[in-house]
């Protein structure tokens, strides 16, 4: 290859010159060195030397390095702003908040600006939870208002309830409040999953899909039930563009006299990734039904009442 360069170079500098005033002479050496070009360029030795700068120079191009695309940054996770949580026990890790009271609120009083409550556990200095109701809650609703005030908002037909002793008192809480010298310092859910203890406490997030369940607290003063089965089929939209999706909430409560858990469980879930934040998901089913205790493997999730 290196021996053909000056001859080239002598060759391109002849045909270089065929752009200016030519004597008869420098013609036809010009078509000599036309006729000389073609046949080095057509031979097998040429045509492989240009095969091999081709490769060369895409192989060149292929190692030339692109900046990567940056990755998004995570937001802070709302989920865990805020929160401590037990770890298979009933004892929030992390705990240095020293002793507090949990209390279960039933009522406002305007006149005093003050929630009315009573107590229901505490929180030992080390974090260890003691829950054990035993008071009455004094100023109850009727179990029959429940279609009105149902903090879950998972029933669109109110005719779909049916009630046994509608009339009797009745207040249910999916939360107790922690307290320190009179004063709400947070809030203590249990269940399984830090988004569904936070989802259905949280008015434009509880028709999220995120599976898990959560316990609720009821007090009722006779024994009473709540029945439901609803299958609904329509817009669970929070951004404007329809969202539609089928649901079934089931509420199978059977109460007796005086406090009851509810455990509300979250099953199976629609996505939309490509939806806003607001519509990333709808649940498919909601159920809720009595249990007689606090699951051995539920988890305790404390969060401050700056979140709130």
């Amino acid at each position: 290859m290196k021996s053909l360069r000056p001859f080239l170079s002598t060759l391109l500098l002849l045909i270089c010159f065929s752009n200016f005033a030519q004597t008869p002479e420098q013609q036809e050496m010009m078509v000599k060195a036309e006729r000389m070009r073609d046949s080095i360029m057509n031979t097998p030795e040429m045509k492989a030397m240009m095969k091999q700068a081709n490769e060369l120079e895409k192989k060149q191009k292929s190692n030339v390095k692109t900046s990567p695309i940056p990755k998004a940054i995570k937001t802070e996770d709302k989920y865990w702003k805020n929160t401590l949580v037990s770890i298979h026990n009933n004892k929030l890790t992390n705990w240095n908040l020293g002793a507090a009271d949990l209390v279960f609120n039933y009522s406002y009083d305007s006149r005093n600006d003050k929630l009315n409550s009573v107590k229901v556990g505490t929180i030992k200095a080390d974090g260890t939870i003691a829950l054990n109701p035993t008071s009455k809650v004094p100023d109850l609703k009727p179990l029959s208002n429940f279609k009105n005030s149902n903090v879950f908002f998972d029933i669109h037909d109110p005719a779909s309830y049916q009630f046994t002793n509608e009339a009797t008192g009745f207040k249910l809480n999916s939360y107790v409040l922690v307290y320190q010298n009179n004063q709400k310092i947070g809030v203590l859910t249990i269940g399984n999953s830090e988004k569904v203890t936070l989802n259905l406490l949280t008015s434009g997030d509880l028709y999220y899909g995120d599976e898990g369940y959560m316990l609720s607290w009821a007090y009722v003063e006779k024994d009473c039930a709540i029945k439901a089965n609803e299958h609904w089929k329509g817009d669970l939209s929070n951004t404007g563009t329809p969202l539609i999706v089928e649901t079934n909430v089931v509420y199978d409560l059977s109460f007796k006299t005086g406090w009851n858990l509810v455990k509300t469980e979250v099953i199976g879930k629609y996505e939309f990734p490509n939806a806003p934040e607001e519509d990333r998901s709808r649940y498919k089913k909601h159920k809720h039904t009595v249990v007689p205790s606090i699951p051995v493997e539920a988890t305790y999730y404390f969060r401050k009442s700056l979140q709130y």
